[in-house]
């Protein structure tokens, strides 16, 4: 009896053991799901004077690249689009820390992306100011390539000439 007993003991600290186990992702694996091409809209909400509160729409294209040799960093591109045509192209630096991606943009420009979900090939939350935290837009984001395979593609017809003309 005295050995059933121990045994049942061992079998319930093995089973509760498990279920302390957290399921929170650590920075670096945050900045490898990120790896790849988005796409999506970015909603923004804003006081205009002569119109009272606005909201306005953008289609937005952001491309991850993890630096395979840096902890949780990496660089990458937002491309904005007007329509079928882009408007504007910034390259920026990121880095993720305690779950919160920090995005630095070669015009000098900084967010910080809070209360995001990053989840199989959606990708969606919040943009901040990175000095004040104030809130500044929300988006929701497909992913456009999956892993190694870019040649899978899923850009609006057209926009992908674009986006090979702005490399060259």
């Amino acid at each position: 009896m005295k050995r059933i007993n121990n045994l049942m003991v061992m079998v319930l600290l093995a089973v509760l053991s498990m279920t302390f186990v957290s399921c929170v992702e650590d920075d670096e694996d945050v900045a490898y799901n990120l790896e790849g091409t988005w796409y999506g809209s970015v909603k923004s909400d804003y006081f205009d004077r002569r119109y009272g509160y606005t909201t306005e729409w953008t289609d937005v294209q952001l491309e991850f690249y993890k630096d395979p040799y840096v902890y949780a960093e990496g660089s990458g591109r937002e491309i904005d689009y007007n329509g079928r045509y882009y408007s504007s192209v910034v390259g920026f630096n990121y880095i993720v820390r305690n779950h919160v991606i920090y995005i630095e943009y070669y015009d000098g420009s900084k967010i910080a992306i809070y209360n995001y979900s990053l989840w199989m090939d959606e990708f969606k939350g919040e943009f901040h100011d990175y000095y004040t935290g104030e809130y500044l837009a929300s988006f929701r984001f497909e992913r456009m390539d999956y892993g190694w395979d870019y040649g899978y593609n899923k850009l609006k017809e057209g926009l992908t000439d674009q986006v090979i003309q702005l490399d060259k």
